[in-house]
């Protein structure tokens, strides 16, 4: 076998190793039942306007997401 085949193979058993623990360190971002309570609390804390979820900016919901991380239910 050539070496390109033998790299090939062993990345098809070693990537999936490699994204997996990436994977632990990922934050689970979901809107769930009484989250809007917790936006609602976060608008008026950090003196923003209300404004649909939808509509707010990634940086936004970006820095609601690392408030509400130290907001826990």
């Amino acid at each position: 076998m050539g070496k390109f085949n033998r790299f090939l193979l062993a990345s098809v058993f070693v990537l999936p190793l490699l994204s997996t623990g990436c994977a632990s360190h990922r934050e689970v971002r979901a809107w769930g039942p009484g989250e809007e309570t917790y936006y609602v609390q976060w608008e008026h804390q950090t003196h923003r306007n209300h404004m649909d979820w939808d509509r707010r900016s990634d940086s936004d919901k970006n820095d609601y997401w690392k408030w509400r991380k130290h907001h826990h239910d």
